[in-house]
């Protein structure tokens, strides 16, 4: 409800000054064949008795097109480090059973490029895909570009044309590998023969389709080896690359740590911001060049995860998402993909059974709420008073200027929190949209049996604008986005 009288908590500056530009990008999606995540989860079969299209689970399609996922990122993940294409195409029936090397089971082939690209055009997404740099080659990976973006007259673009796909996917985002520097990835390696490898893998993939982004994998940190691996990469193979991967989880916090949990982005931007400046240092030479940030894999990952990586996710697990959101707000102009781990049944974001049962859990809902309502134009915000640092704020415009998102988080697990927003060259009309995610307390969860005990509420409702300001009250434990339409005239 809007707020009464004079007296308020926090005091909020909406700027009429601008940050950047989001990328929408940032609201993306990661799918690794784990656990449930895709057998289960994005894929069914086209004989299952689950509804489905081409055999792609339906629920699970008709829940990712809500939230509008710009870009999905696969087929791992550590997967990938020893995933090999090709046994992923052709005839269902004639692929090869192969062991999961690095998840353990069996990995059945049934989900491979083809049905990857099938899900993306059926969600809208943007396809990323992770080469095998752990036991796979240059060549490799440079015929899968080849099988993706090239023209019927080339070997692998006519096996695509045979595969009945006859238009190239054009593929355009290629990340080199995941997370080569750690001793649980296949193949893991220094970082100077990284270094060397994204050049060599560079050179042949370029060689098929010029006009591809590729990503290199970066280390989250700001010393010691992290450091040490960034700096390496940027500066052997640098001029090679458009992307400096990072992945970073809240990783096993206490299970009832809530302000660990929900404070975890700020940790996270101070760190980014650090590894922004290590970037600028060393291309400061290049004006022609520009290295961004993609967060390929980020999200919770909590103790008590199972070996599939299932895990429930509460509300605090939500307001950590809009934190992420935010954050990537205020480095729009540095991070411009995103990818959250992982969409399904895995750390996930919706969650399925094999019975046809489908919920999805606060995470979900965080896209879900911001999806709907963020415009790609950041501003500038402030905040003073006290109690500031239970707020995180963040404002966007839409392209036009007529309409303002006011994204306000509210980390207090108890108090209601009065705040004067002040609006800098912006009068709005009276009437406003206002929608909250929340839940009756900041563990609450949703499961098979209660769905929607965590969910986002809409409103319209009148704020009473003295001169450049309104009053609202903020719920514990919420996150409420205040939709504002310029009055014109």
């Amino acid at each position: 409800m809007q707020g009464s009288g004079q007296s308020f908590h926090v005091e909020v500056l909406v700027s009429s000054d601008t940050v950047g530009e989001i990328d929408p990008k940032i609201y993306g999606h990661f799918i690794e064949h784990l656990g449930r995540c895709i057998y289960g989860g994005v894929w069914v079969g086209e004989n299952s008795p689950l509804p489905n299209l081409k055999g792609l689970r339906l629920d699970v399609l008709e829940a990712t097109r809500a939230i509008k996922p710009p870009i999905i990122r696969w087929p791992g993940g550590n997967f990938a480090s020893g995933y090999h294409w090709k046994d992923g195409i052709g005839p269902r029936d004639k692929r090869p059973v192969r062991v999961n090397s690095a998840w353990g089971g069996l990995e059945p082939n049934q989900f491979g490029t083809d049905e990857f690209i099938e899900f993306c055009r059926e969600v809208g997404a943007e396809p990323l895909i992770v080469v095998n740099m752990g036991s796979g080659t240059s060549q490799e990976a440079a015929e899968w570009v080849e099988y993706c973006n090239g023209d019927p007259s080339t070997a692998y673009g006519r096996l695509r044309v045979e595969n009945g796909h006859p238009e190239p996917y054009n593929v355009k985002y290629w990340m080199l590998g995941n997370e080569m520097y750690g001793e649980w990835q296949i193949g893991h390696m220094d970082a100077d023969t990284y270094a060397k490898k994204v050049i060599e893998f560079a050179e042949a993939m370029r060689k098929v389709d010029p006009s591809i982004k590729l990503i290199a994998v970066g280390w989250f940190g700001t010393s010691g080896e992290p450091l040490y691996w960034n700096r390496k990469v940027l500066e052997v193979a640098g001029d090679y690359i458009d992307y400096l991967s990072l992945h970073t989880y809240c990783w096993k916090p206490r299970y009832d740590d809530y302000y660990t949990i929900v404070n975890y982005p700020l940790s996270v931007e101070e760190d980014l911001k650090k590894i922004v400046d290590l970037i600028n240092s060393v291309i400061r030479n290049k004006p022609e060049k520009s290295i961004k940030i993609a967060l390929t894999e980020w999200g919770v990952w909590y103790e008590n995860a199972t070996a599939g990586l299932t895990q429930s996710v509460r509300l605090c697990d939500g307001l950590l998402a809009a934190g992420m959101f935010h954050v990537f707000h205020r480095l729009c102009n540095n991070i411009t993909i995103a990818n959250f781990a992982q969409l399904v049944n895995a750390l996930p974001a919706i969650v399925t059974d094999d019975t046809g049962g489908i919920y999805v859990n606060p995470i979900y809902l965080a896209f879900k709420l911001y999806s709907d309502n963020t415009g790609r134009i950041v501003l500038k915000t402030s905040k003073r008073s006290a109690f500031a640092s239970l707020l995180d704020v963040s404002a966007t415009m839409s392209e036009d200027g007529n309409c303002l998102y006011l994204a306000v988080i509210n980390k207090d697990p108890n108090r209601k929190l009065s705040v004067k927003i002040v609006l800098e060259d912006f009068k709005p009309k009276n009437k406003c949209k206002i929608s909250q995610l929340n839940g009756p307390s900041v563990f609450s969860k949703n499961d098979f049996k209660s769905p929607d005990v965590v969910r986002i509420t809409e409103a319209f409702t009148n704020i009473t604008l003295m001169d450049d300001y309104f009053i609202y009250d903020f719920d514990p434990h919420s996150v409420t986005i205040i939709v504002l339409e310029r009055e014109i005239g």
